[in-house]
């Protein structure tokens, strides 16, 4: 059983904060799971040298956390983008071989020659404006056919699909310089910002997080090997684009939910239903969520602790998590709320448009304790 004194510690790292230090802030992953708590939960149900698992690796938080207290750690994903946010949050590459790429790229910006490949369609092109579009297509083109190896391909192609996704929001058209604003500042910017963030990393690890893109409903571990697992999976009352941006336009009344990130890593786009088990009135989700936790409960150590960061708006759907939990005999050892704010960079899904957006004000982690054997 957990201490009071556990209890009382963790709910202190629970309410929301700006992510700070080392590579936390690199991205904005969809739905992200905020560092502070799962370094602490990290902390209390693990020794180093140990073995954590993340079966929805998401944004690499808990790859990155794990990394950084020297523990082993493995994380699956079936969605290429979330594995190369993890590559680049949990990678050290030096300030120098960093600030001589990014020269050597912005050189390439200036004399390129070769055709500039599309990565974007004609929605896309009509929505961002030609200038800010050529500019894209030149810069995904430099990164992916030039002789960048996959270390640097991954940090560029990073950089590169935040700031599309910057000048893709409703709110960019409001600037001043909106007509005549060039994309190559803003990338140029933002890649120096994660320069300091990846080379902050430590410059060698005993344990390199292992990523693995493939399905958690049968994960490459032996029975009872994991020693921890924090995880968080899809929501099913809310509406999670993981895999693309959303560009939205009001002059023109449009909004696009552009394949750019699918085709800037030449990964097939993956549908709601297999990234949010949307469908069906839930059963999809529920069948999913079962074979996920059942995996869990194979890998992870008898009387060792599996942590779930997860909300639901409606009290039947909460229900029938707990019931869940029972059937695959998980013990509910604790549940500590996660309040949301309205600060959009401090918030796992922040509350700050004033328009109604199906969110809900609280999830919470619930901490439980796998079966004996």
């Amino acid at each position: 059983m957990l201490t009071e004194e556990q209890i009382n510690h963790l709910r202190k790292f629970a309410p929301p904060s700006r992510e700070t230090g080392y590579t936390r802030s690199i991205y904005s992953y969809p739905a992200k799971f905020l560092s502070s708590l799962p370094h602490e939960l990290i902390k209390t149900f693990t020794s180093p040298n140990e073995l954590i698992c993340d079966p929805f690796v998401g944004g690499g938080t808990t790859g990155l956390e794990a990394m950084l207290l020297n523990r082993r750690f493995v994380g699956y994903d079936i969605n290429p983008f979330a594995l190369l946010i993890s590559r680049v949050k949990t990678k050290y590459i030096s300030k120098e071989k960093l600030e001589i790429k990014l020269e050597d790229l912005l050189k390439l910006v200036k004399n390129f020659k070769k055709p500039i490949n599309d990565y974007l369609d004609s929605i896309d092109k009509e929505c961002l404006g030609e200038s800010i579009s050529t500019e894209i297509n030149l810069l995904a083109t430099i990164i992916n056919t030039t002789s960048f190896s996959l270390q640097f391909q991954d940090f560029f192609n990073l950089a590169l699909i935040h700031v599309t996704k910057i000048v893709g929001r409703r709110d960019f058209e409001q600037r001043k310089d909106f007509q005549t604003i060039s994309l190559i500042p803003m990338f140029i910017r933002k890649c120096k910002k994660m320069i300091e963030g990846v080379s902050s990393l430590p410059s060698s690890v005993k344990y390199p997080p292992e990523l693995i893109l493939s399905s958690n409903h049968r994960m490459d571990i032996p029975n009872d090997k994991v020693d921890f697992i924090l995880t968080s999976p899809p929501y099913i009352e809310v509406d999670v684009e993981y895999q693309h941006i959303q560009i939205q336009r009001r002059s023109i009344n449009k909004s696009k939910r552009t394949q750019f990130i699918s085709n800037l890593l030449q990964t097939e786009s993956l549908s709601k239903k297999e990234l949010c088990w949307t469908g069906q009135g839930g059963n999809v989700y529920w069948n999913n969520l079962e074979a996920s936790l059942s995996e869990c409960s194979r890998i992870l150590k008898p009387n060792h602790f599996l942590c779930l960061w997860t909300g639901y708006k409606k009290k039947e759907n909460q229900e029938r998590l707990l019931n869940l939990f029972e059937k695959l005999a998980f013990t509910l050892e604790e549940s500590i709320p996660i309040p949301q704010s309205d600060n959009r960079a401090a918030s796992s899904r922040s509350t700050h448009h004033p328009r109604e957006t199906k969110m809900f004000k609280q999830d919470s982690i619930f901490i439980l304790r796998n079966k004996l054997s």
